[in-house]
């Protein structure tokens, strides 16, 4: 009785919004705010929402590996980049996972953020999977790496952390995230969901 309460309780939450994860963003070195929300969408996975307190402009925006906020978001490592590759735009074929553009701020430094990508996944069983990752929004714009120097490869120069937040996943449960290993082929680890 109180598991088919609980299935019943989960079932509604799901019916009255319409996404699959949530991403509240914290202050890096800006004072940022913001939710974005994301949802399975065609294929891909689509995130919408707003963000507020950036500088007027483009600023690099991307899943990095790590769902740790602390050090103004120097914790969540570099960007989502499973199968080591260069870093890119989100229409280049060569390009990290967590390689999605930029966002642009209007005067009042919002930004509305409407993106639809095919890499990124909220399938637990793919090596795509970015839940419990931090999305970082950066200080400077994404060069998309055409930079011509070393860092552009890696970062594409997008400069200091304004702010990021955890890839949220309400109602899942705890998962494996297969990564792999250069000695084992596959191996996984734990990855437990972030209570509120």
């Amino acid at each position: 009785m109180k598991l088919l309460l609980l299935l019943s309780v989960v079932a509604y939450a799901r019916c009255t919004h319409n996404f699959d994860a949530v991403v509240d963003m914290v202050p890096g070195v800006d004072k940022i705010s913001g939710r974005l929300y994301l949802q399975n969408y065609q294929g891909g996975v689509l995130i919408s929402g707003r963000i507020q307190g950036l500088s007027q402009g483009l600023h690099g925006f991307h899943v990095h590996e790590k769902g740790d906020l602390s050090e103004q978001c120097t914790a969540a490592g570099g960007h989502f980049n499973p199968f080591k590759t260069n870093h890119g735009a989100p229409t280049d074929y060569v390009r990290h996972v967590g390689d999605l553009g930029n966002i642009q701020a209007n005067y009042n430094g919002e930004a509305d953020v409407y993106i639809h990508d095919r890499q990124i996944s909220l399938d637990p069983h793919s090596q795509r999977y970015i839940g419990n990752l931090a999305i970082v929004v950066h200080q400077g714009t994404d060069d998309l790496g055409r930079g011509g120097n070393e860092d552009s490869l890696k970062t594409g120069n997008a400069g200091k952390r304004s702010g990021c937040g955890i890839i949220t996943i309400p109602y899942a449960t705890p998962v494996q995230r297969y990564r792999p290993s250069p000695f084992l082929g596959y191996q996984s680890a734990p990855n437990f969901k972030r209570r509120f």
